[in-house]
């Protein structure tokens, strides 16, 4: 049996596992584990610090009669005394036959196995240190590398799967506190740039998440104004093909207006030619009746002969005949005349009114064109401003990426 006195020291509770503490006057700690060295105890003495107090550095080690003990300054924490009854350690040799084998006691407060750095002078396992773990089997050597504790050699469980005992016995003695707040202050710094360069990461990739959906939505708009720019300019391209027909059926109008007023000239000149010969085969007509009544009355003024005025009377009567003939076929001409210019002006006045519906379809159309072309022109520099914006801004986010980016290539 193994006790471990604690002087004018009271523990007021009880911890149930193979280490044990028990409230009294002398606070007692049984370690059920037989053959525990000295260093061993400093392993749990330094998990259980805080209950016991702490434990500073200037101790010495020494084996007297049996019993080993740790001695503090006079106003640290009370004296630590381990008895080994019947037993004695040597500290001369520790490569010696007569060494005792140290075995790693289960506890609820085991050291988990510290961050380590590599030393070639300090790794792998010892066969002279008889060191084992909880699982019974060889312990490694490590250098710590986390917290104040960076740069004590320690020995540790060397199992890589499952449950890891963490540290079994530490080699080096603890560091002055001056090294231990320094080593502390600097490890917080790291964690705080640690903390400080995971945050800015993380606002970063939030701002860059911002950016990639601000300029999908810039895209997006491009992609839709591009869209509406193409469909206004084929509609353009589609009114100025209607308006080029509009232009060559108005063309083809003027044309066919042209030879209308042609046609419309030429008959009234064949009109006037008309009326012309009717009022000359009038004048003849009326001539001719005049020249018949003087014949006639000249005749019987004479007393001519009854044959000759037989005679002369046929002969005026198919003369008579003759020119009523002549009569009937100019007015003939002439009722086939009137109605063909009946006719003509008819499709004249037809023409006429088609000309002046065109012409206001036209007009209209001119009109609406540019009504359309001046909307087009506000809506292309509308887009053009918009497009411009666009740059603008994509031009911006372009330069916060190039920012981010050498952020966190920093």
């Amino acid at each position: 049996m193994y006790e471990l006195h604690v002087a004018s020291h009271k523990l007021p509770f009880e911890i149930s596992s193979s280490l044990q503490i028990s409230g009294d006057s002398m606070a007692g700690i049984r370690l059920k584990t037989p053959n525990l060295l000295l260093g061993h105890f400093k392993h749990y003495y330094d998990r259980w610090g805080p209950i016991l107090g702490t434990w500073r550095h200037g101790r010495e080690l020494t084996p007297s009669n049996g019993v080993a003990a740790a001695t503090a300054p006079a106003c640290g924490p009370p004296t630590v005394v381990l008895l080994l009854p019947d037993a004695m350690v040597s500290w001369s040799d520790e490569t010696s036959e007569d060494s005792v084998l140290n075995i790693s006691s289960s506890c609820d407060g085991i050291i988990k196995l510290l961050a380590t750095m590599h030393d070639p002078n300090f790794n792998g396992t010892d066969a002279d240190v008889n060191v084992l773990c909880e699982h019974g089997e060889l312990a490694e050597r490590f250098v710590a590398f986390e917290g104040m504790h960076t740069g004590r050699r320690f020995i540790g469980c060397a199992k890589k799967e499952g449950i890891n005992c963490g540290v079994v016995q530490w080699i080096d003695f603890e560091w002055p506190d001056s090294m231990e707040k320094a080593l502390a202050k600097l490890w917080d710094m790291y964690e705080e740039t640690k903390s400080a360069r995971t945050n800015d990461n993380l606002e970063s990739s939030f701002a860059i998440h911002n950016l990639t959906e601000e300029k999908k939505k810039l895209q997006e708009n491009y992609d839709s104004l591009y869209a509406d720019v193409n469909a206004l300019l084929n509609a353009q391209q589609e009114r100025g093909v209607e308006l080029t027909n509009q232009k060559e059926q108005k063309q083809y109008l003027e044309v066919k207006i042209v030879e209308l007023e042609t046609v419309v000239g030429n008959l009234k000149a064949e009109l006037s030619k008309k009326e012309e010969e009717k009022k000359k085969l009038q004048e003849n007509y009326v001539s001719l009746y005049a020249d018949v009544n003087s014949l006639l009355d000249a005749q019987q003024q004479r007393g001519v002969e009854l044959n000759n005025q037989k005679e002369q009377k046929e002969y005026v009567d198919v003369k008579i005949v003759e020119l009523e003939t002549v009569v009937g076929n100019l007015k003939a001409e002439l009722s086939k005349t009137e109605e063909e210019k009946k006719k003509m002006l008819q499709n004249y006045e037809t023409l006429k009114n088609l000309t002046c519906a065109q012409a206001n379809v036209i007009r209209n159309l001119k009109f609406n064109h540019l009504k359309e072309k001046e909307r087009l022109t506000e809506e292309r520099l509308k887009l053009q401003y918009h497009i411009s914006e666009l740059q603008k801004s994509e031009e911006k986010i372009k330069f916060k990426l190039q920012g981010v980016k050498a952020i966190l290539d920093e």
